[in-house]
């Protein structure tokens, strides 16, 4: 526990005072490591966090998360944004739908994909729409991943409110959709069977192997360079030879070549060689819901995110 503001941790050179206090604090008590993300842009949204919660400062803020675990789940929530909804980007999904997943299911056939941070779940969904669409029949399987359990509640329950559902056409929406209530929409029973949710720490738990096509939109935004290239490097390990990776419209990956990568289009690139290295190990879910493997809440560089 902190005793008060006399363990303060030495601040380096210019952190406002309390901010290392607090950025161990919120380490030790949820696994997520502020010194992965821009300093700059987290100490600025922090000291906007500050006048929303009334604390003083960084210091009286660490003391507050120390002893108190809803003021700690706040904090949480607001450092791992989930802003999400259906075909964020129609143009994105345009080229998905016409041109890369009709590719990969004429050469692998059944496909894995993954959406890492996937927040409350509309990018895998709209996924394995554009999968049931385009190929009713195949197996495709979808998992998504996120640190942040609770969204990953919502995004089980495939329940959204009508303004994440602006890109989707009303015929889409009369197919793949029943209405629940007012405003209130959710996923075909068909479409979720296709997709799959666990908890995944993009910097601390294995890669799932083997994977036709990853997206990985605007999660990386933040992260210091060191650690974007170690999650291009594991991301990259992820993919079968000739899968695709779709990265953010802030994220493009600087001599892609490192990874075994060539660009393919504005912020896709494919796998043209190299192995798994790097990705480690990672348990295959288990038929039905993964709800168990979610259990823990560990914490993530892979939580500060303008989510898809």
């Amino acid at each position: 526990m902190v005793a008060g503001h006399s363990q303060e941790p030495q601040a380096q050179a210019g952190q406002p005072r309390g901010y290392e206090l607090l950025a161990s604090t919120f380490k030790r008590r949820t696994g997520i490591d502020l010194a992965a993300y821009k300093e700059r842009q987290m100490i600025r949204r922090l000291t906007s966090y500050l006048k929303r919660v009334d604390a003083p400062d960084f210091a009286a803020l660490a003391l507050r998360i120390a002893r108190d675990d809803e003021a700690l789940a706040h904090l949480k929530d607001y450092i791992t944004i989930n802003v999400s909804e259906f075909f964020r980007n129609p143009d994105r999904y345009a080229v998905l739908e016409s041109d890369i997943l009709p590719e990969l299911i004429r050469k692998f056939g059944a496909l894995r994909v993954w959406s890492a941070g996937c927040s409350i779940g509309a990018e895998p969904y709209s996924l394995a729409i554009l999968l049931e669409e385009l190929d009713p029949q195949g197996a495709h399987r979808v998992l998504g991943t996120d640190v942040d359990t609770g969204a990953l509640e919502e995004a089980r329950a495939g329940v959204f409110a009508a303004d994440k559902l602006r890109e989707v056409s009303p015929e889409r929406l009369e197919r793949h959709f029943t209405q629940t209530g007012v405003g209130l929409w959710q996923v075909s029973q068909r479409v979720r069977d296709r997709v799959r949710f666990r908890v995944h720490d993009l910097l601390r738990d294995p890669y799932p192997v083997g994977q036709h096509l990853i997206l990985c939109r605007n999660v990386v935004i933040y992260f210091v360079d060191e650690a974007k290239e170690e999650v291009f490097h594991k991301l990259a390990g992820a993919l079968v030879e000739g899968g695709y990776l779709m990265v953010g419209s802030t994220e493009s990956i600087f001599r892609p070549e490192r990874y075994g990568l060539q660009s393919a289009g504005s912020f896709i690139y494919r796998k043209v060689g190299g192995g798994a290295a790097g990705v480690g190990k990672f348990t295959s879910l288990p038929k039905g819901d993964a709800a168990s493997a979610d259990a823990g809440g560990r914490g993530s560089f892979g939580a500060f995110r303008a989510k898809v």
